[in-house]
């Protein structure tokens, strides 16, 4: 049987996972790559997802480190090849935000730029 053109997935693990307030998760692969995920659509029906609605729940998510995915429960976990496929680069304005306030945190400043 010979099968159509399809599009090779190249992805590695996820090293560091990074909850949002607004329910998306920042990924770092292995590869050096930072993705953004949107967890949001998973989480609005009635099943299992539905408990990461709950904050406290949510922002507990963890790399899987055996595995490389990441997991909030032994019920509730994301495999890097699904996290890959499902997620979208970051944009570089989000990255140049996270790196702002990275480095006001490293350097322990507390004045905050006013946006605009």
């Amino acid at each position: 049987m010979i099968l159509g053109p399809h599009k090779a997935v190249k992805t590695s693990h996820i090293t560091k996972v990074i909850p949002q307030k607004d329910f998306t998760l920042i990924l770092l692969f292995e590869s050096g790559e930072l993705r953004i995920l949107d967890m949001k659509p998973c989480i609005k029906g009635k099943g299992i997802w539905a408990r990461l609605r709950d904050w406290e729940v949510f922002s507990k998510v963890q790399v899987q480190e055996d595995f490389g995915g990441f997991v909030w429960t032994e019920e509730l976990d994301y495999c890097p090849d699904s996290a890959f496929m499902d997620s979208k680069p970051l944009p570089l304005g989000i990255l140049k935000d996270l790196m702002d306030v990275y480095s006001i945190t490293k350097t322990g400043d507390t004045e905050y730029k006013s946006a605009g």
